[in-house]
């Protein structure tokens, strides 16, 4: 705020002036500053300025009063409504600035935790929905009021309850003959009352009466509001198949009767018969036509067949051994327990068993079983290293059940590779390459597993490695053809002793820059390779590799030279069709670089003659001619060639062997029939194999 007090003469008077401005007090302390100005325009003109900060302090609230009336409502299992009247009070520093709804919440039937601030609501709301909350819990809502100067007392609710959870279990157990102990574990539960009901032999439910302790109306038990695991006896139970049912009851609003109260489902227990002498029990172990291992312990189990619902008191088991002797063993409340047959044979057992009835219950059906020794086995081939194929496993077994089956099993590098199952009077098995190969220098473990007359199992192992020979070295006699093809011809060495027979051969040409074709494979004995394309007055090799049946090779270096004076082109795909150039053959090569040209500024104003620089980019040419006499199937024969492929391999005597696209020219006087004169502009391609 600025006032201006106008022009005043002091006259070296002193003068007091005063200015009054209200400001607003707030929650918080507010600081101003107060500056005044003196102004003298005349004279001696000048200017003054005094100033000073003031502080003033901010409102003291006092605590807020609470909400007043407050009411809680249940609307459903998943939703709470509070509702409350303002109870602010502004002239004495209590006003509101918000209002605090909390909970606390217990789940199945545990302990309550802790409270929590569920919403902040504006200082004038008047209600609230507590929203998502769950079934089978207790709730607890507060509210207060708060401002800066506090929070108000909490108004508190009392327990709220959603719908409770049914029993977890009930269990029905008779005493005697008219006497039954039901059961209710209603632990995940908030419980304030149990209402029982039972029915007979299937028939209609009924409200429980009387019993220990007094059902109520309506087969309520009495005194239980909190005990969740509830004991009542039914002291007049009917004969016949008894069923009990139990639900848990449960006021929304406390312990107040008077308002809704909610019910969980039923829970029912066990059927159970007045109590009668056990039915005859089920044997568990042994098995029926079972095996046991003499001297080794086996467990005797069954399981006891009790219509009225009582636990087994008393067992009998009954055990009748090879020799016809039959013992009792007597056992308690165990259901299984440990004996030691100490005689090989047949056996058979029964059990009975006794609950809460006086009279043993029925015998079991007996179990009938063998207890024999592991077979005995032993494998005695191959005692060594597998050098052969085929190759034997041989084994003995001793069983005085004898033996009703075997199985071979052999293993490589922990991998299954072979498996054979036997009858019992095998005790040997020829494996050959057909069957199973294994790799040379792996190891096998070869593993027979043999079950007894009697049913038990054994099994026995055994680490070979396996070692094959190579074979007899292999003979080759190398010949030329008229299209000056090599003809390989392959001869199987005679296996000496330490080797293998061989059953298969290969042909690999070998070229001078030690390069190598398959030229053919599979071959037998005296079976002939083809070449078609070896290179023409050069020295090269063969290498003819001979394969055993074990997968084993050995190898022969074979020297070859194909001799010729003409030059030569082989058409088709396997360089099958042969063009032998005729006498007058000349030849003419061209080698074409690609390059790039530059010329650059050189600054002495001499003529710059251009820079080079290669591209990597070769263009080769080979220019061939032939002459032959006059032949009508040649004449067509060459016109066919040349109809019929762009490409061809030329083998020229220098050695020389290109893979090119071929442009020929032929021509003859047909009239005077003489020379037939033959060209060609070979184009080098990258190089090709043909396919053999």
């Amino acid at each position: 705020n600025t006032v201006n007090f106008g022009y005043r003469s002091f006259n070296g008077d002193v003068d007091l002036h005063t200015q009054q401005v209200t400001v607003t007090k707030q929650e918080s302390a507010q600081t101003f500053s107060c500056r005044a100005f003196l102004n003298i325009p005349y004279g001696l003109p000048g200017r003054s300025e005094a100033h000073v900060n003031l502080t003033v302090p901010g409102i003291t609230y006092a605590k807020p009063n609470p909400p007043k009336n407050v009411s809680w409502t249940r609307v459903n299992d998943s939703s709470v409504k509070a509702a409350w009247q303002s109870n602010y009070d502004n002239a004495a520093r209590k006003y509101w600035k918000q209002i605090y709804a909390d909970q606390c919440v217990g789940l199945n039937g545990g302990t309550q935790g802790a409270w929590g601030l569920v919403k902040a609501l504006n200082w004038d709301a008047l209600n609230y929905s507590y929203t998502g909350l769950k079934a089978n819990a207790r709730y607890q809502f507060r509210v207060a009021a708060q401002n800066p100067g506090g929070v108000s007392d909490h108004v508190y609710s009392g327990y709220i309850y959603t719908t409770p959870a049914a029993p977890v279990a009930v269990n029905a157990v008779k005493l005697s003959e008219q006497s039954v102990r039901v059961t209710v574990d209603a632990s995940k539960s908030y419980v304030h009352g149990i209402r029982l009901r039972r029915r007979v032999n299937g028939g209609e439910w009924a409200d429980i009466t009387g019993g220990t302790p007094g059902a109520t109306a309506e087969g309520w038990l009495p005194d239980i509001n909190g005990i969740q695991n509830v004991t009542w006896t039914d002291t007049a139970a009917p004969a016949g198949q008894v069923q009990y049912a139990a639900l848990v009851g449960r006021p929304v609003y406390g312990d107040d009767n008077s308002k809704t109260t909610l019910f969980s489902d039923w829970t029912y227990s066990n059927t159970i018969q007045t109590a009668v002498a056990p039915s005859a029990p089920t044997i568990l172990n042994p098995t029926q036509n079972g095996a046991y291992v003499v001297n080794q312990p086996m467990t005797v189990a069954w399981k006891p067949n009790h219509p009225d619902g009582s636990a087994q008191s008393a067992a009998q088991v009954e055990v009748t051994d090879p020799s016809d002797v039959t013992v009792i063993e007597e056992q308690t409340t165990n259901t299984s327990y440990q004996r030691t047959p100490k005689s090989c044979g047949s056996y058979r057992i029964r059990v009975r068993t006794k609950g809460i009835h006086a009279d043993w219950g029925a015998w079991s059906n007996y179990v009938t079983f063998t207890v024999a020794k592991y077979p005995n086995i032993s494998i005695n081939k191959p005692s060594g290293t597998i050098t052969a194929t085929p190759f034997t496993v041989a084994w003995t077994v001793a069983d005085d059940t004898g033996v009703s089956s075997q199985t071979l099993i052999i293993q490589s590098d922990g991998v299954e590779k072979y498996r054979k199952t036997m009858d019992g009077s095998t005790r040997s098995l020829s494996i050959g390459a057909s069957q199973y190969l294994p790799n040379n220098n792996s190891t096998l473990t070869i593993t027979l597993v043999v079950r007894g007359g009697s049913g038990l199992e054994s099994s026995t192992s055994v680490v070979r490695d396996v070692d094959w020979p190579d074979p007899a070295e292999p003979m080759a006699a190398i010949e030329s053809n008229n299209d000056y093809a090599a003809l390989v011809i392959v001869s199987f060495g005679v296996p000496e002793e330490g080797q293998s027979e061989t059953v298969s051969a290969s042909v690999i040409r070998v070229m001078p820059d030690g390069s190598e074709v398959l030229i053919a494979s599979n071959l037998l004995d005296q079976q002939l390779a083809v070449d078609p394309i070896p290179p023409l007055n050069t020295d090269f090799h063969y290498r003819v590799v001979a394969y055993s049946a074990m997968g084993t090779t050995i190898a022969r270096m074979v020297d070859a030279r194909i001799e010729s004076g003409f030059g030569v082109l082989n058409f088709g795909t396997d360089a099958g069709q042969t063009l032998l150039l005729g006498y007058n053959n000349t030849v003419s090569h061209k080698r074409s670089h690609s390059t790039s040209e530059f010329h650059f500024a050189r600054g002495d104003g001499a003529n710059a003659l251009p820079s080079s620089y290669e591209l990597d980019q070769l263009d080769s040419t080979v220019s061939v001619t032939g002459v032959w006499e006059w032949d009508q199937a040649l004449w067509l024969r060459i016109l066919s060639l040349a109809d019929g492929y762009p490409y061809a391999w030329y083998r020229e005597p220098s050695g020389l062997r290109v893979y090119v696209k071929a442009e020929q020219s032929v021509s003859v006087d047909i009239a005077d029939k003489k020379n037939i004169s033959y060209s060609a502009d070979l184009t080098q391609l990258t190089w090709e194999e043909p396919v053999l």
